[in-house]
């Protein structure tokens, strides 16, 4: 049940998780926001900077007089600029073939810059360009180096640089970072790191994020990773060429953190499993169990017993099982009552037809014993001979209603037996003027409905008795009879005897007592005049859409 129930609100379940889900990336998602906002207000200072070189070298850049300026002049004019920014620690004027033109300090006679991937950049994009040279030609340093075209016209003849050490880069990180306690470091499209600030001394510890998750986050928008026990946030100070990466420890501490992560995940899931076992506790309590009483009621009424007190679990239970209980209490208890109605109006019908087979049976031996004593006390022998044959058919009437009515038969019959007994009864009446006739039979098993038992059996006594009639004075003779039943239920039998020549007498009442059966049966009749103790019957089988019907039972009425 708490199987069925989990499953039905598996969905509720879902719901619930995805609601705690939804909070967490919530959280994150304001967390991300809070540092964005943050690092951008932070690094004001460092993109002030940047966007002061750029703005300076495009001012030289485009001084009319600063393809014609002669070396003196130039020493003294870059070194006027320097002095203005102190955080440029040169300034360098060359031209196409890289060749130094003017640089403060100054540089060697004919120094030529170093092919580096900082100009080919520029060269290629042809505008203004930043990022990292590992040895600058006049500081001897590592440096952030920025290169701005010169254009005499509408044609390039040089650039004009400007570099930053990395240590200038280390304290303009420094003095920032000691105001918003970040852990900052300036990076080059590569993700590689060019500069980073000191650790802050009584402030927590923060790494910084590696270069493959620099370079996955690079953009013109600023980017989150989580880094140790704390977030990094990346942006632009220059797109495409340069990043500021700035990490802040987390404003609380790990455990607390996955704390609220794994309650946010919990607490749904829990309130999920509080919700299958309270609805596992109202079905167990409330419908299972109550059901449950209530088949067992079910059974104890079909078993046959008695009406009890609710148990225990029914009375928790709804209202409307408690009604179901009570209803099957009241219906078995009217069961009960017509069932014993019911079997005492069967016990009373049972002793009523035993009664009508009791007076049946007295009058037809009454009626075979009055016929009997006429036959004896008969003028001639034609009338006792008459009587006699009308004593043979009651006997047989007799015979036919117990083996229906005192065995219980009430669809089909054994005919085979039923054939039998009717042959020996008849051999038996008729005493010594069939002494020397030998009965032979040869039945197979065989059944027929009730209502075409009487008929067959006339039919087969009244064959006998003719055929006993035709042999009365033959002498010693076999007299055989068969029955045969096909697979589809027809009936077949025969009389005939081993006698060459036997009495012929006139037509009997029994001859048309075979015809008017054969026809009721529609039965096809076979003699042979020659051999009057010769008969042959074929009966069909019942017609399927007008079957025999059973013997009903009269149905008590109501009390």
């Amino acid at each position: 049940m708490a199987l069925l129930l989990g499953l039905a609100m598996l969905p509720a379940g879902a719901i619930a998780m995805q609601v705690g889900l939804n909070g967490v990336a919530a959280r994150q998602a304001a967390y991300e926001e809070s540092l964005g906002r943050q690092a951008l207000q932070s690094i004001s200072v460092e993109k002030g900077v940047i966007d002061e070189v750029r703005e300076m070298m495009r001012v030289l850049a485009t001084t009319p007089a600063l393809p014609q300026i002669e070396a003196g002049d130039c020493r003294q004019w870059l070194g006027e600029v320097v002095a203005r920014y102190p955080y440029v620690a040169s300034i360098a004027v060359t031209d196409e073939n890289r060749a130094v033109r003017c640089s403060y300090p100054q540089a060697p006679a004919g120094l030529r810059a170093p092919r580096s991937d900082l100009r080919d950049t520029a060269m290629a994009r042809d505008a203004f360009t930043i990022g990292f040279v590992e040895h600058g030609a006049i500081t001897q340093q590592p440096v952030l180096a920025a290169l701005e075209p010169i254009r005499d016209g509408s044609r390039r003849i040089g650039f004009v640089g400007a570099a930053i050490t990395v240590a200038q880069l280390r304290e303009l990180l420094d003095r920032s970072r000691e105001l918003d306690g970040a852990r900052a470091a300036i990076v080059d499209a590569s993700g590689r790191i060019i500069a980073q600030s000191s650790p802050l001394p009584g402030r927590p510890e923060v790494g910084l994020p590696r270069a493959h998750q620099i370079r996955n986050h690079l953009g013109p928008d600023p980017g989150f990773v989580r880094v140790d026990d704390g977030g990094a946030v990346i942006v632009p100070l220059h797109a495409p060429d340069l990043y500021i990466v700035m990490s802040w420890p987390s404003d609380q501490p790990a455990w607390r953190r996955w704390g609220q992560v794994i309650f946010s995940l919990a607490a749904p899931l829990l309130i999920w499993l509080l919700a299958v076992a309270a609805g596992w506790f109202a079905i167990e309590v409330f419908v299972a169990r109550p059901l449950s009483s209530v088949e067992a009621a079910a059974r104890n009424f079909a078993r046959g017993g008695e009406d009890v007190a609710d148990p225990p679990p029914l009375r928790s239970a709804p209202e409307e099982i408690r009604s179901l209980r009570r209803t099957l209490g009241a219906m078995a208890k009217t069961l009960r009552g017509r069932e014993t109605r019911l079997v005492e109006a069967l016990a009373e019908e049972r002793a009523l037809l035993r009664e009508v087979h009791h007076r049946v049976k007295n009058n037809l031996q009454m009626v075979a014993s009055l016929l009997n004593i006429q036959a004896r006390n008969a003028r001639d022998e034609s009338e006792a001979w008459g009587l006699a044959r009308a004593h043979d058919r009651v006997q047989l009437l007799a015979l036919v209603h117990q083996r229906i009515y005192a065995s219980g038969e009430v669809r089909e019959l054994r005919i085979d037996d039923l054939f039998a007994e009717i042959c020996r009864q008849l051999v038996q009446s008729r005493g010594a003027q069939v002494k020397d006739v030998a009965l032979a039979l040869h039945f197979e098993p065989a059944r027929a409905f009730v209502d075409r038992a009487m008929p067959l059996a006339f039919l087969i006594g009244e064959g006998l008795s003719a055929a006993l009639d035709a042999l009365a004075d033959v002498g010693s003779v076999t007299l055989s009879i068969y029955l045969h039943q096909d697979a589809d239920g027809a009936v077949r039998f025969a009389v005939d005897a081993d006698a060459a020549e036997a009495t012929v007498t006139a037509p009997s009442p029994g001859a048309r007592l075979i015809e008017a059966f054969a026809r009721q049966l529609g039965a096809s009749v076979g003699r042979n005049p020659d051999r009057p103790f010769m008969l042959w019957v074929s009966v069909p089988a019942p017609k399927e859409e007008e079957p025999a019907q059973p013997r009903r039972e009269p149905q008590p009425q109501p009390a």
